[in-house]
């Protein structure tokens, strides 16, 4: 009787114990939901503002040229910094520019519209560079003219600076492309179909993010690596024609462009001016001469005129590529006159080195001699009343 009474009064305690047990556990969740929910608001609130100070800091370095200074990491990038940097020039032009040269980078080291303008004695705002770097003709149809016309730009002639790969059929076209439209900038003007004002509107906040992200993969690949590989390895230069310069002077210097769209070369006074290497095509490459017939017609329809000038290039260039060279050119030449567009050939002396950088691009003594000569050959075309 007793052991049971014993029994009875030990299991009615422990179930006592055990329900206040309950009790203080319940309360202790119910007092730790809002101090877990203020943790995790704060956590939050802290990674924020570690982000924005991550960000701004990554701003305040590119703009006093600490880290990355080919970019400019406030706009959302194109394929190329460089195309980046030009499309958020020419969209400042109130009005548009009377004429704007395009082409690869022998264009945009090349026309200096300063120097063109003060040959002409007008307004530099008249002219505006928009040379895109290895360019090709399938490229220029189907990306940049229709990107000038997207941004609503229809300069009253557009003047192609002409190299022979510029009119060469090759897979570059299709490469540079394909960097072109999977490039953020793209892909955020040209958003899939639907959607309302808000959601476009969150879209673009986040693109902004999404951009700095991708800034900050620039800045690993191109500044931090190289970095690495100067202090553990000791390989602290760029190298062209066993020429070699530390990286970030040139990409500094490849990084810099005038209001008005020009880009010296990087690589002026380091390398001899002379062509050195192997030929950089031959009579085997096709020239797209359907392309090119296409590019005159595109251009008109867009309400512009096509001019073509012909880039100078020294003459261990010209050694090194004829006859290839020579027949590019005259097919340029022979459609061009078929379709009524106006060829211009530089009327000046290119034969000192010192003029190049590497046999055809310009340095910063041949662009202006360029520049200044060519200024006259287009005088017509900036004084024509139209």
């Amino acid at each position: 009787m007793i052991r049971a009474e014993r029994g009875a009064n030990v299991r009615a305690f422990r179930t006592e114990v055990d329900r206040q047990a309950g009790e203080e556990a319940r309360q202790a969740v119910n007092f730790s939901r809002p101090e877990l929910a203020l943790r995790v608001a704060a956590g939050v609130a802290a990674a924020l503002v570690a982000v924005k100070l991550a960000d701004f800091g990554l701003v305040w370095l590119n703009a006093h040229e600490r880290v990355l200074p080919q970019f400019d990491v406030r706009l959302i990038p194109y394929h190329d910094p460089r195309f980046t940097k030009r499309d958020a020039l020419l969209r400042r032009y109130r009005p548009p520019p009377r004429v704007i040269f395009t082409g690869d980078s022998r264009t945009k080291n090349g026309f200096d519209p300063e120097v063109i303008a003060r040959e002409l004695g007008v307004e530099p705002a008249l002219f505006f560079n928009f040379g895109t770097g290895s360019q090709v003709l399938r490229f220029a149809r189907e990306a940049f003219v229709p990107h000038l016309v997207e941004m609503g730009v229809r300069p009253r002639y557009l003047v192609f600076g002409i190299t022979p790969e510029h009119l060469l059929n090759r897979a570059i076209g299709r490469v540079l492309l394909e960097k072109y439209r999977s490039s953020l900038a793209f892909r955020m003007s040209h958003p899939e179909p639907g959607g309302d004002r808000v959601e476009r509107g969150l879209s673009f906040f986040l693109a902004r993010h999404l951009a700095l992200y991708r800034y900050r993969g620039d800045l690993v690949e191109r500044e931090l690596v190289p970095d690495l590989r100067c202090w553990f390895r000791r390989q602290c230069d760029e190298t062209t024609q066993g020429v070699s310069a530390p990286f970030k002077r040139i990409e500094l210097l490849d990084g810099w462009i005038t209001p008005y769209g020009w880009n010296p070369q990087a690589w002026d006074a380091l390398l001899p001016g002379d062509f050195v290497g192997r030929p950089r095509f031959s009579e085997r490459d096709p020239v797209d001469r359907q392309g090119l017939t296409g590019l005159i017609g595109q251009v008109r329809e867009a309400g512009m005129t096509p001019v073509f000038i012909e880039m100078p290039l020294h003459p261990s260039f010209w050694a090194a590529h004829e006859p290839a060279l020579s027949r590019i050119f005259a097919v340029l030449e022979e459609v061009a006159a078929a379709e009524g567009a106006g060829v211009i050939r530089p009327k000046g002396d290119y034969r000192d080195p010192a003029l190049f950088v590497d046999g055809h691009h310009l340095s910063r003594r041949g662009a202006a001699y360029f520049s200044a000569q060519i200024a006259r050959d287009l005088a017509p075309y900036v004084r024509d009343g139209n």
